[in-house]
């Protein structure tokens, strides 16, 4: 077969006409030791086939992929009650040490406001009748005297201090 009938052939190859007879012809062509150079570059095109039939894989292949990819086993860790529920456990113990914690601050502020509500002398002379009426009626009067002085003495020194 001449360059010319091949460079036909590999026209109709390329536009999808040739029938299976002239494929083969193609392919015995470029598996010959006579092919022109400016054909060279179809080679390997047609001779894949060739190629393919001396790379197979072989019957025992699957078994030496199997080989080199097997895998040790694993079992499975066993999961106790307690360890599924001690991040629960441990939530609910934090949460409670935040809630007492919180119950004794708020109980010592308290019992220190209650305190100082005690020791000052125009919450005694409020909350308590006994001193607002009491019996000894000058011990209160010089008791609400020195209260509303201090008291004036505090308002002032406020005011000097905002001017």
């Amino acid at each position: 077969m001449n360059a010319q009938q091949i460079e036909h052939l590999l026209q109709r190859y390329w536009d999808g006409e040739t029938t299976v007879d002239e494929e083969r012809q193609l392919r015995q062509f470029f598996n010959g030791d006579h092919v022109p150079q400016h054909l060279l570059r179809y080679k390997d095109l047609f001779v894949y086939e060739k190629f393919m039939q001396q790379d197979h894989l072989g019957d025992d292949f699957d078994e030496r992929l199997l080989k080199q990819v097997e895998m040790p086993v694993v079992k499975a860790k066993s999961v106790s009650i307690f360890s599924r529920l001690a991040p629960i456990a441990k939530a609910a113990a934090a949460v409670t040490m935040l809630l007492a914690l919180g119950n004794l601050a708020e109980r010592t502020l308290l019992q220190d406001y209650h305190q100082m509500a005690v020791n000052d002398t125009i919450g005694q002379q409020i909350t308590s009748p006994s001193v607002a009426l009491g019996d000894d009626a000058e011990g209160g009067e010089l008791q609400v005297k020195d209260s509303l002085s201090r008291q004036l003495k505090t308002i002032e020194q406020q005011e000097s201090i905002k001017k």
